[in-house]
């Protein structure tokens, strides 16, 4: 019963946000679209949206370690470990404005995916080779206009909290515009605050720890698959870490 009220008072809130930020997000777009041409002023406004909940509700807890470790002015390809779709909000408590590469089917969400179309992100359907290759055209010309891309490269949430196998495009996004590499890991989601019913557990505390940035002179002569595996040996390893901390 205790679940349930919870659950009702978060999916209020949740609605409340979206009737008053979302009109608030579209005018800011139709204000600054001709002359922002990297969105950032609209990414703002999706960071504040984004982490507002993880910060006012009090049964999410949200540690943030080396967050110092992100430049101001750095463009990077960002890659998570993914547990669950609490991920979502949990990377807006980075605090780097930053577009997402998605899968094609988020985008047809009703507010939701018309919001991600307004913000630039990157569509991507996983089974289309044709898709793939315009998702690397989109996402080059937006890292090298000066946008930040995330990724979560298993392309699906982990069913047992362990790190899964990556895919190549946030690797090859990184080696043809020769930008950064920007680890992360989250642990605790997996514990599942939110079930598939739509109904929040009780509170959990999450940690969000941003790693060293692999410079592109680190991987320039590795080839994809080497530099995918090489990448998530590094998070796997540290994710283990943080498991062991938490135990």
């Amino acid at each position: 019963m205790i679940s349930i009220i919870r659950s009702i008072i978060i999916w209020f809130f949740i609605f409340i946000t979206i009737v008053f930020i979302a009109p608030i997000f579209i005018v800011t777009w139709l204000l600054t679209f001709l002359f922002d041409r990297r969105l950032f002023v609209l990414s703002k406004v999706a960071l504040f949206w984004g982490s507002l909940y993880t910060k006012l509700s009090p049964w999410w807890h949200v540690k943030v370690t080396g967050k110092e470790k992100i430049k101001k002015k750095g463009v990077y390809v960002v890659v998570a470990n993914h547990q669950s779709i609490e991920d979502i909000l949990i990377m807006y408590r980075l605090g780097k404005p930053f577009r997402w590469v998605s899968k094609y089917e988020v985008f047809r969400i009703p507010v939701f995916g018309w919001l991600m179309n307004l913000s630039g992100d990157i569509k991507l359907k996983r089974t289309s080779k044709a898709s793939i290759k315009k998702m690397l055209i989109d996402g080059e010309k937006a890292l090298k206009k000066g946008c930040t891309l995330f990724i979560f490269p298993e392309g699906t949430r982990s069913r047992n909290g362990q790190m899964g196998n990556f895919k190549e495009g946030a690797f090859k996004l990184a080696q043809l515009s020769k930008r950064s590499i920007l680890p992360v890991i989250i642990q605790g989601t997996s514990d599942n605050l939110l079930t598939k019913y739509g109904i929040f557990n009780g509170s959990h505390t999450v940690k969000l720890k941003v790693l060293d940035e692999i410079s592109y002179s680190q991987f320039q002569n590795m080839d994809t698959r080497e530099l995918a595996n090489y990448v998530k040996e590094i998070m796997a390893n540290e994710l283990n870490h943080l498991k062991t901390e938490s135990a």
